[in-house]
This record gives structure tokens, C-alpha cells and sequence, in this order.
């Protein structure tokens, strides 16, 4: 028996059996127009398969919902941490919903804004950050965190020695954050610079640097020390060819100076060049870092002496506290022939002023 367009018809019927024979074979891959299945046709072996696909189909949806509630648990455990840890530091996340609500009272009975600024990190935090930069030597993002909080000095001059020890190598370290900016010119240190924090963080690194340098155990890779002296070299020639060093900007004058108060002085450096960037570098404002390093301390007690036999007895004694070398002069007596000499200087002045006018004004001799 079989079913044709809905009617059923005898299966010994002949013309069935003439239709049968007449329809065209159906090929694989193709879609009758005219569907016609037979009992003994149905595959009963593949309907079981369908019901085995569906069931592995079952179970792989369940270990599929079982691996996500684990992942989901474990999310919600680290969300819990997290927000532990920030009220532990007396910080509470806002949810972006409060954030526009209207403002409350509290129970003061004052006004009180629902959205505030994020606080601000903590002490220990930023400590923290500053420590990690280091440590992955990352000179970009340490000269990134540096440049937003140039304003706070202490803060920096407090949290970067510490931290410039936990890099792999300092030296390397300190030399990559402060590059090439030496060789720009004049205009960039001028007062009136935009420039002026980029290069405020180039020598506070150095002087952090110079903060944690053991004077007993300075650097002692040869590399580094070539670097440091042709950069060093570099700067003297671009200052020279902008003027004197005597004339140079205060800041110009600084780097140059912690950069080999830091790496040593080059051979080509001379009492008078080192003389003048201490005159102009403001050396009394970093006096703290100058006393630490080994190699231009011991040069101090030369350039004072030079200093003094030239009449620079003002700006040896104020060397000589720089460098903290007071055991090796005698500030009184110093004094002394500053006081002497400025006396001599007076009377030579004040007799040649009290002349009389014929030596003075050889013109009206006959």
C-alpha cells in the first residue's frame, strides 16, 4: 500500500505499479517535486541516529552550562576581591547609575553632589606605580607619570631614588628616560618655554639618580660611560656654540652638570668649564645630590683654589658648602681676605677718584 497525493491506493494495483515504473529515478543530491515515501522506503536505523545526536548534542550543552557557572562564580570571586581591597583603602566604586542621580543631604543636612570626583590614589599606590616602572625599566611611561605630578617636587624627589633601584640596571635606565633632549637648543630651557617640564623631568631623574648612587660603588660598565661621556661632549659643544657656559640658562647649565656629577667628567672638561656650570646651575638647590658624587667632589677643593686666587672668594665659599668640603677650608679666613681684598679694592678706587683732574684729564695739560 502506498500514499499518492494524500490518496491511498493498493500496492497491487496495476497502475500503480505502471506509474511506478514510469516516474523517473530520483537522483542523489536532488529534491523531488513530487515527494513520495513508502513504508518500506522509511529508514528506521537513521531516525535511532538522529535521537543519539540528539542526546550527545543534551549532554554537551550541559558540560558547556556547568563550565560557565564555574567561570561565572569565579568572576563574581574576583569582582568581591577587588572591591574589598578598595574599601580597605578607603575607596568606594560607583556604579554608573548613582553617578546621575540628583544630589542628597547628608546627616549634617548639607548638600552633597551624588557624582564626585574619583579619589585620589593613596600614598602607597602611587609608590607602587612609580616601583613597577621601574622595575619593567619602562622610560616612557616613567617620564609620563613624572611630567602629570612635576609640580609636586618633594613627592617625586622622595619616591624616584628608591624606586631607580629596583631596575636592572640604573645606569642603562636613567640614561634611555633622559634621550637626546641636550641637543636642543638655547630656546628650549628659556623661561618662557613649553618645553620647560619635559626638561624639568630629564634632571630630576638625574638627580634622583645621584640621590641613589652608593658614592663607593658608582657604575661599572664601560658602555655606559662612553654614552654618558659623548653625550656629555655633545652638550658642552651645542652650549659652546650658542656662547659661553658663563652665559648659559640656568637649566642648561644644571643638566649638564648632573650629567657628569652622574657618569664622570670628560678629559676635554676644565676647572673654568666645571667653575661656571656650578656658578650658573643654582648649584645650591640640589646640594643634596652634588655631595654624592664621586667624581666631582673630589675635584671641588681644585676649583676652589682657582676660584680664590682669581678673587672668586664669593663663589668658593659658596662651592665649598655645595660640595660639603668645610673640613678642607676655613670659611673665616676666607672671609677674611674677601674682606681685605674688598677693602684694598676701596681705597685703590678712592684715591684714584680724589686725583687731581690734570692726571685725570691729561687734555687740559700743556
Amino acid at each position: 500500500m502506498a500514499f499518492r497525493n494524500g490518496s491511498l491506493i493498493p500496492a497491487h494495483d496495476p497502475s500503480t505499479r505502471e506509474n511506478q515504473s514510469s516516474s523517473p529515478t530520483i537522483q542523489r543530491g536532488t529534491v523531488p517535486t513530487n515527494t513520495e515515501i513508502t513504508i518500506e522506503q522509511s529508514n528506521h536505523p537513521q531516525f535511532l541516529k538522529s535521537i543519539d545526536d540528539l542526546t550527545a548534542f543534551s549532554a554537551a550543552v550541559d558540560a558547556f552550562k556547568r563550565h560557565y557557572d564555574d567561570l561565572q562564580s569565579h568572576m563574581d570571586y574576583i569582582k568581591n576581591a577587588i572591591d574589598s581591597s578598595l574599601k580597605s583603602k578607603g575607596i568606594t566604586a560607583e556604579s554608573p547609575s548613582s553617578r546621575s542621580q540628583s544630589p542628597r543631604n547628608d546627616a549634617s543636612g548639607e548638600t552633597v553632589a551624588a557624582t564626585q570626583s574619583p579619589p585620589k590614589e593613596t600614598c602607597e599606590t602611587v609608590a607602587e606605580k612609580v616601583e613597577r616602572l621601574c622595575e619593567l625599566m619602562c622610560s616612557k611611561g616613567l617620564r609620563r607619570y613624572m611630567y602629570s605630578n612635576i609640580s609636586d617636587r618633594a613627592k617625586l624627589i622622595e619616591e624616584l631614588p628608591a624606586a631607580l633601584k629596583l631596575a636592572k640596571e640604573p645606569a642603562n635606565f636613567v640614561l634611555e628616560c633622559i634621550g637626546k633632549f641636550y641637543l636642543q637648543g638655547r630656546k628650549a630651557y628659556a623661561s618662557d618655554s613649553h618645553m620647560i617640564p619635559a626638561r624639568q623631568v630629564s634632571l630630576l631623574i638625574l638627580e634622583s639618580y645621584l640621590l641613589m648612587l652608593d658614592p663607593k660603588k658608582p657604575f661599572d660598565r664601560v658602555s655606559i660611560k662612553d654614552q654618558a661621556e659623548a653625550a656629555a661632549v655633545a652638550w658642552k659643544k651645542r652650549m659652546m656654540s650658542e656662547g659661553r657656559l658663563a652665559a648659559a640658562e640656568a637649566m642648561d647649565a644644571r643638566g649638564l652638570l648632573l650629567l657628569i656629577a652622574c657618569f664622570g667628567i670628560p678629559s676635554s672638561f676644565s676647572s673654568m668649564d666645571l667653575f661656571d656650570l656650578v656658578r650658573k646651575s643654582g648649584a645650591a638647590e640640589i646640594a643634596a645630590a652634588l655631595k654624592r658624587s664621586p667624581f666631582l667632589v673630589p675635584m671641588m677643593s681644585g676649583i676652589v683654589d682657582s676660584s680664590i686666587k682669581r678673587g672668586k672668594h664669593i663663589e668658593a665659599l659658596g662651592m665649598i658648602y655645595t660640595f660639603g668640603i668645610e673640613d678642607r677650608f676655613s670659611a673665616s679666613s676666607l672671609l677674611t681676605s674677601f674682606l681685605r681684598m674688598s677693602k684694598e679694592s676701596f681705597e685703590r678706587a678712592k684715591q684714584k677718584a680724589q686725583a687731581p683732574i690734570a692726571f685725570a684729564c691729561p687734555f687740559f695739560t700743556h
